[in-house]
């Protein structure tokens, strides 16, 4: 009986141990399809995360085609002032080449004083131009022909509008967006026969491809084939970094999986072209073989040479490694095994081989031309498009914006800035790069900006001192003081004092000095202005109002003055260089203020205009006190603080200016058709010993010598008298330093005795009596 108990307790116990062990079992496999379900849920909603990525993106990037920004281009007519050096200069930065037989567009020949030139097509503001041939002659420095392939005369025709950048959306990034259309065909072939030979095939990665590369590489003992295909690398390009983890690798197969299922070939390959990294050219990210050819080649991707292709291609593989300015023996043993993969796919036979391996690396060192690239310049064609577009439009909608620059004018500003300010660093024993500075040149009559730099190093971004360096303008205020006082009833040959002052101030008494600690006693208004006198300006400013100088400043500038007190009228205002110019632009103007612009016209992706930025001329000052402000202006020039300069008496006008301790150069100057600004100083406010003719004037005068100078052109009026610049006294022409004045009807002017013989009046005399016969 107890045996038979316990025979059942035992069976219970066991029976209760194997009733736990399905319970058990059924748990684990819950828990186990739950986590696989989980993951599996989370591993589908993370693709289709990815999958609305890559479609937003690409689809985004794949069709957004970025403003193009043009230069204007040059014109060529009989009788421009133009060498035949100065226009085979332009075709170079075109990317022309020179050929014997001018075949195809983008080429050619000179010949003794002919050049024969093979224009591109191009699509200018007013209507296409097709491709055509033209043939110039050239005498004594000017074009004295043109005629077209038929023999028939050409009274304009222009070249091809430089391209000087593009807005992209990611900051840093450039690239010219090219259509299927226009990438020749044996760039696609060549691509696919080194990068990815089973890319029409394979679906995102190649396994094949990975176990080639790897055997190859292996048997030649360095890396000579990669395993990525090109939708990995574009993949990588688009949305990944460089960093090399397995979570990386594993979500950029992914995503190539599903760009392939989503996309074309034809889509991906395209895509590749314009996005693929090339190189970097300062700050700025070469993208794309349109850019990739301008940078390297200086010409457009059609026009390439087999070697060309082969050495684009060959730098993919690694920007920095195979950079040919660097490492161009390593560039050029890259190439040469691209030429040979090339030929081992028949896309080239063995004679373009040949040629090709045998051709030297053909890349264009420092070509800042085709893929030229202004940054100084471009921050203010972004400032003004950004009052009229939204960022979108200018990054996506294929607009094409015709801008003022002129390729050889903003070539002489950035040259002559650099050059300049490393010589006056040298010559004063300054430290090398204290000197920074800031220039531009406007076209005054329509106050288009021609050049613009905005710091010594060209082609860099940074700190655009052109327009967001506000420093004290010192003397530069001065032709608003004495405008003021014209306006007033003065006149240039007015007597002034040139006398001790002292202001009472506030706080403290203002005692302000001459730059030579003397006084000058009673000068005329024309000398106080050209010798720069603190004391006269002073004198004359307190005697109109010092409000009444401040108003006129702010109606001139369209800015209000910020330092309505007595330092004002020696220049304790601060100005950009580009507020600047905008100025003095109403002075060189004859008394209209033109705003300073960058953009002609902005045209969409059909040819369309959507906006045109004419001119938009406002009198502010009567054209005859103009025409005596800038009298007195070139006086400053003859005889005054900017008479160091080598245009002196060339019939330019201008004004040097000083900040208080050396702190900043400034000249403001121009002739018949530029005004010029520049200023000169140091980032942290340091004195640099330089006055505004020692610094700045001589940054102006070597841009100057790099245009042409035209005199300014003066209105012939009976109310002219000619004085003797120091004293105001009426003299006559073979009197010293003398200056042609207007003054009003009525006004006596006291004599200079002396002088000798007035040649004047016996000319006209001599001229009467032999009208007579």
């Amino acid at each position: 009986m107890a045996e038979s108990t316990r025979k059942q307790r035992t069976h219970r116990h066991r029976g209760k141990r194997s009733s736990r062990k399905p319970s058990l079992k059924r748990s684990l496999l819950r828990y186990a399809f739950l986590g696989t379900l989980l993951f599996g849920v989370a591993v589908v909603g993370y693709l289709m995360y990815l999958d609305r990525t890559i479609t937003k993106t690409f689809e985004g990037r794949r069709w957004s085609v970025p403003a193009v920004i043009y230069a204007q281009p040059l014109e060529i007519f009989p009788g421009a002032n133009l060498s035949l050096s100065e226009v085979t200069r332009e075709l170079q930065r075109l990317g022309y080449q020179a050929s014997p037989n001018l075949q195809a567009p983008g080429t050619y020949k000179r010949t003794g004083a002919r050049l024969s030139v093979h224009l591109r097509a191009f699509r200018f503001l007013e209507r296409p131009r097709a491709s055509q041939k033209i043939d110039l002659s050239f005498g004594s420095g000017v074009i004295s022909d043109v005629h077209d392939a038929t023999g028939r005369p050409v009274p304009l025709i222009r070249l091809d509008a430089p391209t000087i950048g593009s807005f992209f959306p990611s900051h840093g990034e450039d690239r010219q967006v090219l259509i299927p259309e226009q990438v020749p065909d044996l760039l696609r072939q060549s691509l696919i026969a080194v990068e990815d030979q089973n890319f029409e095939t394979h679906l995102g990665f190649d396994p094949a491809g990975i176990a080639r590369a790897l055997w190859v590489n292996v048997r030649a003992g360095e890396l000579q084939q990669g395993g990525s295909t090109l939708t990995q690398q574009l993949i990588k390009s688009y949305f990944l970094d460089n960093r090399r983890t397995l979570e990386r690798k594993l979500r950029e197969l992914a995503m190539a999986i599903i760009l392939e299922l989503r996309f074309s070939k034809t889509d991906i390959l395209n895509a590749y072209i314009n996005e693929i990294y090339l190189g970097q050219d300062g700050v700025r990210a070469i993208h794309g073989f349109g850019l990739g050819s301008q940078f390297y080649f200086n010409k457009p991707l059609p026009e390439l040479d087999t070697d060309e292709i082969a050495t684009l291609i060959a730098i993919i593989r690694g920007p920095s490694y195979y950079n040919p300015f660097r490492h161009p023996d390593r560039t050029l043993a890259r190439r040469n095994l691209v030429l040979t993969k090339m030929h081992a796919s028949g896309l080239i036979d063995d004679d373009q081989q040949h040629t090709a391996t045998n051709r030297p690396l053909a890349v264009v060192r420092g070509a800042r031309v085709g893929g030229t690239y202004y940054p100084a310049f471009m921050d203010l064609v972004r400032n003004q498009l950004g009052t009229r577009y939204r960022d979108q439009d200018l990054t996506s909608a294929g607009l094409r914006i015709f801008t003022t620059l002129q390729p050889p004018a903003q070539d002489a500003v950035e040259q002559a800035l650099s050059q300049t300010l490393s010589d006056l660093e040298a010559a004063r024993e300054l430290a090398p790069d204290l000197l920074q500075g800031a220039a531009l040149i406007t076209s005054h009559q329509t106050g288009e900006v021609v050049a613009l730099a905005g710091g010594r190093m060209a082609g860099v971004d940074g700190f655009n001192r052109a327009l967001n360096a506000r420093r004290p303008i010192g003397s530069l205020i001065k032709p608003v003081v004495y405008l003021t006082a014209l306006e007033s009833g003065y006149h240039l040959a007015s007597i002034i004092e040139d006398a001790p002052v002292t202001v009472s101030q506030r706080h403290a008494t203002w005692t302000p000095q001459n730059f030579d600690n003397e006084v000058h006693g009673p000068v005329p208004l024309v000398r106080a202005l050209g010798d720069s006198l603190n004391l006269a300006t002073v004198q004359l400013g307190l005697a109109l109002g010092v409000d009444t100088v401040a108003a006129r400043l702010t109606a001139l500038s369209g800015q209000k003055t910020e330092n309505p007190y007595p330092s004002l009228l020696l220049g304790a205002e601060s100005m950009t260089p580009l507020e600047v110019a905008g100025l003095y632009g109403t002075f060189a103007s004859g008394g209209f203020y033109m705003p300073p612009k960058a953009v002609i016209a902005v045209l969409d992706e059909t040819g369309t205009p959507v906006s045109h930025h004419p001119f938009a001329p406002e009198q502010k000052i009567p054209a005859q006190t103009a025409e005596a402000l800038n009298r007195g202006l070139e006086a400053v020039m003859l005889y005054g603080t900017g008479k160091s300069s080598r245009f002196a008496r060339a019939g330019v006008a201008g004004k040097t200016g000083t900040s208080d301790d050396y702190r900043d150069s400034w000249f403001a100057g121009f002739d018949d058709a530029h005004l010029g600004v520049v200023w000169v100083g140091a980032d942290d406010n340091a004195p640099t010993g330089l006055t505004g003719a020692a610094g700045a004037l001589r940054v102006w005068d070597n841009i100057m010598t790099h245009l042409s100078v035209q005199p300014l052109h003066h209105a012939l009026t009976d109310d002219l008298k000619t004085i003797e610049y120091g004293s105001g006294l009426l003299a006559n022409a073979n009197c010293a330093d003398v200056v042609d004045v207007p003054v009003p009807r009525g006004v006596a002017l006291q004599s200079k005795a002396g002088c000798g013989i007035n040649l004047r009046t016996i000319t006209d005399r001599l001229r009467a009596w032999l009208s007579k016969d």
